[in-house]
């Protein structure tokens, strides 16, 4: 067997098979209330980890894990975002607390 795991027997190739347990991306979230029809944002696998960040500053946004409770906030004047480990989350809704727009970057990952 080559380097550990690889295919290819080269340590410098890309890894080309196998599933991707990385998840990123930004939205802009204008609603001050969240959506009751569909969630703004689903990751398609159990995560490990989670981390959400405000890239907007003077703009507080409030998530949600169920369209209704409001599960964090995010104040970029304070905290630019926050991070879950060992949670389970598909589904984020996002809304507007204070301000006009935002932009909002999702990261997670697992290790299935």
């Amino acid at each position: 067997m080559g380097f550990p795991y690889d295919r290819s027997n080269n340590p410098l190739a890309p890894v080309t098979y196998g599933r991707n347990w990385n998840f990123f991306q930004k939205i802009t979230v204008t609603s001050p209330s969240f959506n009751t029809t569909n969630c703004d944002m689903i990751i398609t696998f159990i995560s490990q980890g989670i981390m959400i960040l405000n890239e907007t500053s003077s703009t507080i946004v409030q998530v949600s894990f169920n369209g209704t409770d409001i599960a964090d906030e995010i104040n970029s004047s304070l905290i630019s975002g926050v991070s879950y480990d060992n949670r389970v989350v598909s589904k984020i809704w996002f809304k507007i607390s204070s301000g006009a727009s935002a932009t909002i970057s999702v990261r997670a990952w697992s290790i299935q």
